[in-house]
């Protein structure tokens, strides 16, 4: 008799389920990676890089500092989206 009850006991507990798991990239990471690490070379650029004639060097900085956030904030936009799209290729 109290083989039965274990049988019963095990059969009214499901076990484990495998679902599939979709680990998604995060987006403001990537876009604030890419804007403060283009702000820091442009920043870096302008510093460091020739003077430009009828520029003062804190002009300089933060010209090319918002240039770079912009371009390398929209090539991490990108590589968002590369990295997006392979997540899904583990799903079928």
């Amino acid at each position: 008799m109290a083989r039965e009850r274990d049988d019963l006991e095990t059969v009214d507990r499901p076990g484990p389920e495998h679902v599939p798991v979709r680990r998604r990239p995060d987006l403001v990471r990537f876009l604030t990676t890419g804007a403060v690490l283009g702000a820091v070379l442009g920043g870096l650029l302008g510093w460091l890089g020739p003077n430009a004639a009828g520029r003062t060097q804190v002009q300089e900085v933060v010209l090319l500092a918002a240039v770079g956030a912009i371009t390398l904030g929209l090539l991490a936009a990108v590589a968002y989206l590369v990295a997006d799209r392979a997540s899904l290729r583990g799903q079928d």
